[in-house]
């Protein structure tokens, strides 16, 4: 267990899983009360500002069946969807839909596809937020362009300072989550100071951080299972991580963690094929 209070980036239905992670962390739903002073949790998108899903058309919305997001997704094949593990786990298919061509939630329009399959990464561990992927099969194929997963051959996208965006609907400066999608700019960060803020909880071999050692940027509750993306040299926009877990959101020298899309990269071609 760490020592800091870990919280995993999720809200709404999904933070019921948090009893069944079993870590010390706090969720939000969409309407939470900010004021507690205990919770030294600053829910909200920092940083950042919106953008549309005809830039970033990979970026999709978990929602349950009536509509309420609690996750994001990247769109890495037409009938497949890589989140988190802990956006997924203990879930059955049909507690999910995925919203794909929507840029404000409330608006319409876009694909809604059913979920067929959840497949989570056989080493994911609840416990200590390993191995934070999973891949959705739909039941519809998606026109959307899938987003290029990173390799262990992208070592430069992971290169201490490289800039990185992550994207999402999460909860905002007013306490409610985003109808209009988000993004914010932030670098990767050195492991070796990932693990110095999050002492016998990252895992180099498995995650990768991101943000400022000021603070002042970084993603949040809503934001869990949606993709933190890189740009190689050659232009080319890759998937580097998963949004997956933070202490409070964005901190200083308490980075946004997010699951190493490198380290997954056979097993999730596995699956997506």
């Amino acid at each position: 267990m760490a020592e800091a209070r870990r919280v995993l980036r999720l809200i709404g239905v999904a933070a019921a899983a948090l009893t069944t992670v079993g870590i010390a962390a706090t969720a939000y739903t969409a309407n939470a009360d900010q004021s507690s002073p205990s919770s030294g949790v600053q829910p909200m998108i920092i940083g950042g500002e919106e953008t549309t899903v005809e830039e970033n058309p990979f970026v999709v919305a978990l929602t349950t069946p009536d509509g309420f997001q609690f996750c994001g997704g990247t769109i890495v094949a037409p009938t497949k969807v890589l989140t988190a593990a802990h956006c997924t786990d203990g879930q059955a298919a049909s507690d999910i839909r995925v919203v794909a061509g929507r840029t404000s939630l409330s608006a319409g329009g876009g694909t809604t596809a059913n979920v067929t399959d959840i497949w989570i990464h056989p080493d994911w561990d609840a416990d200590k937020l390993t191995h934070d992927a999973s891949v959705l099969t739909l039941d519809t194929s998606l026109t959307e362009a899938p987003l290029a997963l990173a390799s262990p051959d992208d070592a430069d996208l992971y290169a201490a300072g490289a800039n990185s965006t992550v994207l999402g609907w999460g909860v905002t400066e007013s306490g409610s989550a985003s109808d209009t999608l988000r993004k914010v700019d932030v670098p990767v960060t050195a492991d070796d100071a990932c693990a110095a803020s999050y002492t016998d909880s990252f895992d180099a071999a498995t995650m990768v951080c991101a943000g400022l050692e000021e603070g002042g940027k970084d993603s949040c509750q809503g934001d869990s299972g949606g993709p933190l993306v890189g740009v190689a040299a050659d232009g080319t926009r890759k998937l580097i991580g998963i949004v997956s877990w933070g202490q409070g959101c964005a901190e200083p020298k308490f980075y946004g963690v997010y699951g190493r899309v490198s380290a997954f990269y056979d097993a999730l071609q596995g699956q997506i094929g």
